[in-house]
């Protein structure tokens, strides 16, 4: 018997620095502190660890490398709209990111950082390895070594 029951499953595409597409399942963990949550894909993909295991539509699991991973794309719910007062302080702009491999990603970014830091540069500037970008129906992660260029279109 395997433990990957115990964790949270999450649809995803995952797009590779080459462009190979997987898809497949992510297995997110439950907050050791509020056994009830599961950590977000962006907390998964920038935890220590260097692979994630990835669940193949035919079964068996597939370990992906974090620092060959372009994009992971999901769709799902945005906790900052839940909480209204996490969404009144969070500051909303929208990017458009270009890959080295020439692919651009436009979306928006909501964070909430100290009113001293608050720039979109601060943003994408703050640690770990991923950033979230959402469209309407996605929320995108994309890795910070695999970007050429960001401009701010607010």
């Amino acid at each position: 018997m395997t433990d990957w029951g115990a964790t949270q499953r999450v649809p995803a595409r995952v797009v590779l620095a080459e462009g190979v597409v997987l898809s497949g399942e992510l297995h997110l963990l439950a907050s050791p502190t509020h056994p009830s949550d599961t950590e977000s894909p962006l907390e998964m993909l920038n935890r220590d660890e260097p692979f994630f295991a990835l669940t193949q539509p035919e079964g068996g699991v597939t370990f992906v490398s974090k620092a060959q991973v372009s994009v992971v794309s999901c769709q799902e719910h945005k906790p900052l709209e839940d909480d209204p007062d996490r969404a009144s302080a969070a500051k909303l702009v929208s990017l458009a990111v270009q890959l080295t491999d020439g692919v651009e990603y436009r979306g928006r970014s909501a964070f909430e950082l100290p009113p001293s830091r608050a720039r979109a540069l601060d943003y994408v500037n703050t640690p770990g390895r991923f950033f979230t970008l959402g469209t309407d129906d996605l929320t995108q992660y994309i890795n910070k070594s695999l970007v050429r260029l960001i401009r701010p279109l607010d």
